[in-house]
């Protein structure tokens, strides 16, 4: 008798089917397929904007639903060749970029006066999602992924200004080696920014980036490139360019728009940071009371920082800052803008990795 056949008898005395793995396999996929089918049909039933939205975003819990299983073919260690698009401080805690990645952060900003208005604004700002990594070789390198992002408004009532602002999108990233100087990236973000009073295809913004990265040595990298937002009114073309100077391994600087910055890493487990961001975003309205169709919030933030690794899978980032430059523009109306004062902020964030 072959070792098969011995094998097949053995876990039929068991009880047990030989092809247990095939039908618990099928019995997942199945569940899989309720679940999305279950979420896309609560979306429908929610939105009064008809089919086109409720497609849309079926597909994004398709697309990332269906990505999952691919990622059993791929290897970590084959990240060692490739390029890691995470330029972030925490990205060096890190020899290997892991597979999922999930964070979840929130901003207050203080409170702060606007011009024309009495009383105070403040805002609050909370960011989440995830995304999978898929190393295909040494020298290409892709990712998916969602993203939620809620900035909450309390203002003066004559202000005019919405309560409460959303985004969500799905991120899609790539990048490709072509050889050990030069580096290409690709981002593409399509997503419903609003404020979800009701939803249509006006709400929809994709954002798509190119950027290159040029190693003139091992300490120093050019990046270059663009960002344009297709169905942005308010600055749809923005540009990325800077350099990075790594003179040792626990120093870094980035002089680059829309983020520069310092960083220092003592140890493995720990990073400091100081640095200046860009920040914007446009979101489509639909309360009339309001008078305009589409807001835009923009402003410039000093940030100071530290993120510690407080598990091999999670890591921990606390952050203060000041934002200046502040500013809403309103489209399609007659309004005029509104420029709020500057106002100190803190920030927290926690990340997963596995």
């Amino acid at each position: 008798m072959s070792l098969r056949e011995k094998n097949e008898v053995r876990v039929k005395m068991r009880g047990e089917s030989p092809y247990g793995g095939e039908v618990k396999k099928m019995k997942e996929e199945h569940m899989k397929g309720r679940l999305l089918r279950g979420f896309c049909s609560a979306m429908r039933s929610k939105m009064d904007s008809g089919v086109l939205i409720s497609v849309f975003i079926c597909s994004i819990a398709l697309v990332t639903v269906s990505a999952a299983p691919a990622s059993e073919s791929f290897n970590v260690s084959d990240a060692k060749g490739g390029s890691n698009s995470d330029n972030t401080p925490s990205s060096g805690m890190r020899a290997e970029p892991r597979q999922w990645e999930a964070f979840a952060r929130t901003t207050a900003l203080g409170s702060s006066g606007m011009s024309g208005y009495r009383g105070n604004l403040t805002m609050q700002e909370v960011d989440t999602g995830f995304r999978k990594r898929f190393i295909i070789n040494s020298q290409l390198e892709l990712s998916t992924g969602l993203h939620y992002s809620l900035r909450n408004i309390d203002a003066p009532r004559e202000a005019l200004l919405p309560t409460v602002l959303h985004r969500v999108a799905m991120d899609m990233h790539g990048s490709y080696r072509l050889n050990d100087k030069l580096t290409l990236g690709l981002m593409v973000s399509p997503g419903l920014s609003s404020d979800f009073k009701v939803i249509t295809s006006s709400d929809i913004r994709v954002p798509v980036g190119l950027s290159t990265n040029y190693h003139v040595s091992p300490r120093i990298t050019l990046m270059g490139g663009f960002m344009y937002v297709i169905g942005n009114s308010e600055l749809p073309l923005l540009p990325i360019i800077g350099a990075m100077y790594q003179p040792s391994e626990k120093w870094s600087l980035a002089l680059a728009f829309p983020r520069t910055g310092v960083m220092f890493k003592p140890n493995k487990a720990t990073e400091y940071y100081l640095g200046a961001e860009f920040n914007a975003g446009e979101y489509q309205l639909h309360n009339s009371t309001l008078k305009a169709d589409i807001i835009s919030y923009r402003d410039f933030r000093a940030v100071v920082g530290t993120k510690w690794a407080l598990l091999p899978s999670v890591e921990l980032g606390v952050a203060a800052g000041y934002a200046f430059s502040r500013k809403f523009v309103f489209r399609d109306s007659s309004r005029d803008d509104i420029d709020a004062n500057d106002a100190p902020f803190g920030r927290v964030e926690l990340k997963f990795l596995w």
